[in-house]
C-alpha cells in the first residue's frame, strides 16, 4: 500500500511540475512581463519549488469547490425537472425539500453508475499516463492499482464538505456515507466486470456496443428516482449502502487477485495507439476532406454486384457508390438509431406517467421549424460530396472526357438521386415519428404540410452541397480550399437550421412558405447547374 501512495504522490507531482512549467512559459508570452522573464527560470528548481507548492495548496480548496458546485448542478436540474413534471415555472428557484434527496439520486446515477462504472471498461489510457508510466519505468501492476484504489477514493473525500451540506439540507445524514462510498465501489465494480471479461477473452473495445450498453444503467437510474422521487427516503439510502459495501469488498479482492495485469495493459496500450493514430487521421486535410478521407481508411472491398450493363458515367458512378455503400448504410444505421431516441423518450415517460402522452396540432406546427435541425445532422449530403471528390473527381477531372458538359451533369444527377435515396430513408424515419407522437391523429391539412416540409427539406439537403460543390469546385489537386465563397455557403444550412430553431414563429403558413422558398431553390440552382457547372466543375 505504500508503494501504491508513493506512485500517487509523484504523479500529483508529476502533473503540478508541468503546470508550472506551462505556466512560467505563458507568463513570458506576455508583453512586458514576459521580457522581464529570464529563460533560466525553468533551471531556477528553488523558485519552481515555491511555486509547485502554492499550486498544491491552492487546488485543495478549488478541489472542495468543484465538487460543491456539481452536486449544486444536480440539485437544479432536479427542482427544474420537478416544476416541469407539476406543470409549474421550470425556473428551479425556490428549491423544493424533495429536491436534494433527488438530485443525490440523479449525481448516484449519472456520475456514479454511468461515468465511474464505466471508466473501468476504458479501454485506453491517456497520453499523460501512458508518459508517466513509460518515462519513470514504473511497476506495471503498482501503477495500475494506483489509479484504482488512490484516485477514487481522493475524489471522494473531495465530495465530503458538499456531502455533509446536502446531508443537513436534505435531513438525510446517510447520503454522506452512501456518498462517499459511491465513486470507489462504482469505480472497482467496473474495472472487476472488465477483468472477468478479459480473462474470458470477451474484450470491450471502443464504439462497440459494450461500450455504448454501458451507460444504460446509469442513465436507467436517474430516469427511474425522477419518476418514482416520492421512495426516495431513509430507507432507499440504507439499501444502497448495504449494497455498497459487500459489492465494495467483492470488487477490492477480485482486483486484487487478478493476474494479467501485462496483458490487460498491452491490451488498453493497443487500443491507445490505435485512438491517437485515429485523431491524427481525424486531423489530416481540412473540414471540408476530412470525412472522405476517413471513408477511404475504412474502405474494405466486400463481395461486389455485377455492374458489366451499365456503361459510361453510371457503371463509374455506380461502382463509386457500391464499394462505399456499406459504410454509407451504416452511417445512417447510426443517425436511425439517435433518432430513435425521440419515441423512446416519450414511451418511456408514457409508461411511468400511466397515461398517453400525445403532442397536439399547435405543439407539432411550434417543432416543425426544429425539424431543418435533425435533417442537418442526419443528413449524408456533405459525406457523399467529399465522398466523390476525394475518391474519384480528384483524379478523373484531369482527364478532359470528365469536363464535358453531358458527363457532368451526368455525374451530378446520379449523385442526387443516391443522395436523395439515403436522406429519403432518414426523412421517411422522422416523419413517421412525428406522426406516432401525435397518434396519427392530425388533420389532413396538418400532415400533408408536414410531409411537404419532410419532401423539400430531403430535397434540400441532398442538392445544396452538391451544387455548391459542382458550381464552385473549390478544390486543388492537393484538396486546399481556394474559394472563400464555397467556405460560407458550406455552412448556409447550419445557420438555416439554427434560425429556424430561433424565430419561434408559430404558423402553418410560416412552415409553407418555407417549403416553398426550399423548393423554388432547389428547382432555380438545378437551372443553374446546367448552366454553370460546365464551365466551373475544375480543379483550380
Amino acid at each position: 500500500m505504500k508503494d501504491i501512495l508513493r506512485y500517487t504522490w509523484y504523479q500529483e507531482n508529476f502533473n503540478l511540475s508541468k503546470q508550472v512549467n506551462g505556466l512560467l512559459y505563458y507568463l513570458r508570452k506576455i508583453p512586458l512581463v514576459g521580457s522581464s522573464i529570464p529563460e533560466t527560470v525553468y533551471r531556477s528548481y528553488s523558485f519552481k519549488k515555491i511555486l509547485f507548492y502554492i499550486l498544491t495548496l491552492l487546488d485543495i480548496p478549488l478541489r472542495f469547490l468543484a465538487k460543491f458546485i456539481w452536486l449544486t448542478i444536480y440539485v437544479i436540474i432536479a427542482n427544474g425537472a420537478i416544476n416541469i413534471a407539476m406543470g409549474a415555472d421550470p425556473v428551479p428557484f425556490p428549491l423544493r425539500p424533495e429536491g436534494y434527496l433527488l438530485g443525490f439520486a440523479i449525481w448516484f446515477g449519472i456520475t456514479g453508475l454511468m461515468y465511474r462504472f464505466s471508466q473501468g471498461f476504458e479501454p485506453f489510457i491517456s497520453k499523460e499516463n501512458r508518459a508517466f508510466m513509460v518515462n519513470f519505468k514504473l511497476s506495471q501492476r503498482l501503477f495500475l492499482q494506483s489509479q484504482l484504489l488512490v484516485e477514487p477514493i481522493l475524489h471522494s473525500l473531495a465530495y465530503i464538505p458538499a456531502l455533509i451540506v446536502l446531508s443537513g439540507l436534505a435531513h438525510q445524514w446517510l447520503i454522506l456515507p452512501v456518498g462517499i462510498f459511491t465513486l470507489p465501489t462504482a469505480q472497482l465494480a467496473g474495472f472487476a466486470c472488465n477483468f472477468w471479461f478479459f480473462k474470458r477473452h470477451s474484450l470491450v473495445k471502443r464504439s462497440s456496443w459494450k461500450s455504448w450498453a454501458l451507460v444504460i444503467p446509469g442513465f436507467a437510474f436517474a430516469l427511474l428516482a425522477f419518476f418514482k422521487r416520492d421512495a426516495l427516503n431513509a430507507y432507499w439510502l440504507l439499501a444502497l449502502l448495504l449494497v455498497q459495501i459487500p459489492l465494495l469488498i467483492i470488487s477490492l479482492r477480485s482486483i486484487l487477485a487478478f493476474d494479467k495485469i501485462a496483458e490487460f495493459l498491452n491490451f488498453r496500450m493497443e487500443e491507445s495507439l490505435a485512438l491517437d493514430k485515429q485523431i491524427f487521421q481525424m486531423t489530416q486535410g481540412n473540414e471540408y476532406t476530412r470525412q472522405g478521407l476517413k471513408m477511404q481508411e475504412k474502405l474494405s472491398l466486400d463481395k461486389q454486384k455485377d455492374l458489366s450493363h451499365l456503361t459510361g458515367m453510371t457503371y463509374l458512378n455506380a461502382l463509386l457508390f457500391q464499394r462505399y455503400h456499406r459504410i454509407l448504410t451504416k452511417g445512417l444505421k447510426k443517425r436511425l438509431a439517435f433518432l430513435l431516441i425521440i419515441p423512446t423518450l416519450f414511451a418511456t415517460i408514457t409508461f411511468f406517467a400511466h397515461e398517453p402522452i400525445q403532442l397536439p396540432e399547435e405543439g407539432l406546427i411550434a417543432l416543425l421549424p426544429f425539424t431543418l435541425m435533425i435533417m442537418y445532422a442526419g443528413s449524408l449530403g456533405k459525406t457523399i460530396t467529399q465522398m466523390v471528390f476525394v475518391n474519384c473527381d480528384i483524379s478523373m477531372l484531369h482527364y478532359p472526357f470528365y469536363r464535358e458538359t453531358k458527363t457532368i451533369l451526368a455525374g451530378f444527377n446520379y449523385r442526387f438521386i443516391q443522395t436523395l435515396k439515403f436522406n429519403s430513408i432518414f426523412a421517411a424515419a422522422l416523419f413517421l415519428i412525428i406522426m406516432l407522437i401525435g397518434h396519427f391523429q392530425y388533420s389532413w391539412q396538418l400532415t400533408l404540410l408536414t410531409a411537404y416540409l419532410m419532401l423539400s427539406i430531403t430535397f434540400l439537403f441532398s442538392f445544396h452541397d452538391l451544387f455548391i460543390y459542382y458550381i464552385l469546385q473549390p478544390f486543388t489537386k492537393d484538396m486546399d480550399i481556394v474559394n472563400p465563397l464555397y467556405r460560407i455557403l458550406s455552412g448556409a444550412l447550419y445557420w438555416l437550421a439554427y434560425l429556424n430553431t430561433q424565430l419561434k414563429i408559430e404558423s402553418p403558413l410560416y412552415i409553407l412558405g418555407l417549403s416553398i422558398g426550399i423548393s423554388l431553390y432547389v428547382g432555380i440552382g438545378y437551372l443553374i447547374l446546367l448552366k454553370k457547372a460546365p464551365k466551373t466543375f475544375r480543379l483550380k
